[in-house]
């Protein structure tokens, strides 16, 4: 009885001494670093005024974890940090290779009084996160400010003459800020009077910030995305190498250039046959009219017209340069024109077309959609998702244009609106034929896609929210921000992930351009520091290459006189990419990224193994901690086994004592 009184102590020992082992190891596996940096933002005034301000930003990455984002802020941000913060952290996990749901990531931000607009300071989060996950320092006499993208391009951010003078206040040597934001633009109410009359006018008021800068002590840099920021807040230990990545364009072009010019003769036949059919009524039509209406409708007609011949002739001049998707775009735009004609004459042959009409091009738009969502399953193939958010984009955009139609109590705007859906639904159509030749070998799960859409929505809320807060002392453009929040408002109505992937990224693509317009109004500028991430990006996918990556940048290349529609084009594909990205490298280290060992430093090439999946850069010191955990684990161990043994009560073997 004594003996089996004794093993079953053995027993519960040898069990507490495993579980005891086994926990001291799981939590030597852990990895956590913190990193903190200065930040500027800026405090309004009573008098709606800005001033800069600095904050301490503190951040920490624990691993594992599940990727939760955890946000403090004190004070009270005026805008809600969650969105932009978790972009910060996914960046950050991807461009160190992290599986981003490996980790835990925690952001603190300390300042002396509310700040606005705290998405301008996601930049640097990201930066941080990331230096945090490498295990490299982040250089105290350098500050940013930015809002981090889902490509990892820097967006612009507005108060940039207040963060820089209050970044020379503390110090700073250098001041990262957005490419194309060098000059500061501020708009201040100016009262004059004349005699008794008080007179207030708007005065735009303009400032070079790398002369201001010059002045203060401090070197103003504009960066374009967060590999070339991390680069210099780390002093170079951080490197980033541009591998040609616009090389797998040409290697591409053989397999897509037979597909435009396939194209090119269907628009352009297209555009034919309505401008045919529209001929075709055209007399009858204007025997019907008389007086002023007559006139009216025959001016328009040449107008429509004469944008009809323009369009198709530049559409021959890009097909005789080979410039096939860019021709079938011009043609595209004669599209609109030939079917605004046609339907402009056919309802005013019979009021009751349009409304007809609108249904036909409704049921088109509905069966489009539901031909993509038949083609979704648990795992979908990443060259297939790059087609449908291309067709579903087109067929949403024809929704959008529809509702516009039967909005609008003018005959020539709502014939027009409704000339352009049924222009778009048939390039939707189009798209769904390169299903069969988009096919890349990597492929993305349903809850993959769902958390990507998650992230996209509150960051896009998030943005809108970031230009409402500036809107009263910036002058954006109405219209493009108008395009923005309906593209936001649809996609938050919407209840399939792929329908919202497609919306919020023309979304973004739409607030990136807002962004633009408000704070710098420089696309040319913007469309450089696009072609840079994206040249990068397209180095890190390598093979993985979407097909529209050759049509939209043949498309940016071909309107080079026209900035402000590059830089939508190149917003749009930009954070297109970056999806794949993400994606792709889910726990993988990117290519093209080193990092250099620091002179008279301790970081060390180890890596410690965090999930099955991952691996993180550790300094010696986290070593070090390592090996003192073990030694307590084992010391304690001892003790706590030495302890059972007196009150259990286990007598020692002879053999042993």
């Amino acid at each position: 009885m004594l003996a089996m009184h004794n093993l079953v102590n053995y027993v519960i020992l040898t069990i507490l001494a495993l579980s005891i082992v086994q926990a001291y190891i799981v939590d030597a596996s852990i990895y956590d670093n913190t990193s903190k940096v200065k930040v500027v933002a800026v405090s309004s005034l009573p008098n709606g005024s800005y001033v800069g301000v600095t904050a301490d930003l503190y951040v920490r990455v624990v691993c594992p974890g599940s990727g939760h984002v955890f946000v403090e802020t004190l004070p009270l941000s005026q805008i809600d940090l969650q969105a932009s913060t978790r972009i910060a952290a996914l960046v950050a996990s991807r461009l160190a290779g992290v599986d981003f749901m490996s980790c835990d990531y925690y952001m603190s931000i300390k300042a002396e009084s509310p700040i606005v607009g705290g998405p301008s300071a996601s930049a640097v989060t990201s930066a941080a996160f990331a230096a945090s996950l490498l295990g490299i320092p982040i250089h105290g006499d350098v500050i940013m400010t930015g809002m981090i993208m889902p490509d990892g391009s820097i967006g612009p951010v507005g108060g940039l003459k207040a963060k820089l003078e209050a970044a020379a206040g503390v110090g700073a040597k250098k001041f990262l800020v957005p490419y194309g934001q060098t000059y500061d633009v501020s708009y201040v109410t100016v009262e004059e009077r004349r005699g008794n009359l008080i007179i207030y006018r708007t005065q735009q008021v303009v400032t070079d910030l790398i002369d201001y800068g010059r002045k203060l002590g401090v070197e103003v840099i504009p960066i374009a995305n967060i590999y070339d920021a991390l680069e210099i807040l780390s002093d170079g230990l951080f490197k980033v190498l541009d591998g040609g990545g616009y090389a797998v364009i040409s290697r591409m072009r053989s397999k897509i250039d037979p597909i435009f010019a396939e194209w090119v003769g269907d628009i352009s036949g297209e555009v034919q046959r309505y401008v045919s059919d529209g001929d075709s009524i055209k007399g009858n039509v204007l025997k019907t009219l008389s007086g002023t209406d007559v006139q009216y409708v025959r001016n328009l007609l040449s107008s429509i017209e004469l944008s009809i011949n323009n369009t198709v002739l530049r559409a021959n001049m890009l097909e005789s340069q080979q410039l096939l998707y860019a021709a079938s775009s011009a043609y595209f735009q004669a599209l609109i024109h030939a079917k605004w004609r046609y339907h402009l004459l056919k309802t005013l042959l019979d009021r009751t077309y349009l409304t007809s009409e609108a249904r036909n091009v409704n049921k088109s738009i509905n069966d489009v959609i539901t031909t993509a969502h038949n083609l979704v399953g648990e795992h979908v193939d990443l060259g297939v998702i790059n087609v449908l958010a291309n067709v579903l984009e087109r067929a949403y955009d024809a929704l959008i244009y529809l509702n516009n139609s039967l909005s609008s109590q003018e005959l020539s705007t709502s014939t027009y609106y409704l000339g352009l859906a049924d222009a778009r639904v048939y390039t939707a159509k189009l798209w769904l034929k390169l299903l069969e030749h988009a096919l890349v070998g990597e492929y993305v799960s349903s809850e993959d896609l769902s958390n990507m859409v998650v992230n996209i929505e509150a960051l896009a809320q998030n943005i809108y929210a970031y230009i409402i807060a500036f809107s009263n002392s910036t002058k954006g453009q109405s219209d493009i921000l108008n395009d923005a929040y309906i593209r936001y408002t649809l996609m938050s109505s919407l209840s399939n992930n792929l329908d919202k992937f497609a919306v919020g990224l023309s979304s973004l693509g739409y607030m990136y351009l807002t962004l633009t317009s408000m704070f710098t109004n420089n696309y040319t500028a913007s469309v450089e520091a696009l072609n840079r991430t994206i040249s990068l990006i397209l180095s890190m996918l390598n093979t993985t290459t979407p097909i529209d990556v050759v049509a939209y940048m043949e498309l940016a290349n071909a309107y080079t006189s026209d900035p402000q529609y590059q830089t939508y084009m190149l917003a749009r594909l930009s954070m297109l990419l970056s999806t794949y990205l993400s994606l792709k490298y889910v726990g993988k280290a990117l290519p093209y990224i080193t990092t250099t060992q620091q002179p008279c430093s301790e970081v060390v090439t180890k890596t410690v193994v965090v999930t099955e999946t991952k691996t993180v850069g550790e300094v010696s010191s986290a070593a070090t901690n390592y090996t003192a955990d073990l030694m307590t684990s084992l010391i304690a161990l001892i003790l706590l086994v030495l302890i059972a043994i007196v009150l259990l009560g286990v007598r020692i073997p002879e053999q042993i004592r």
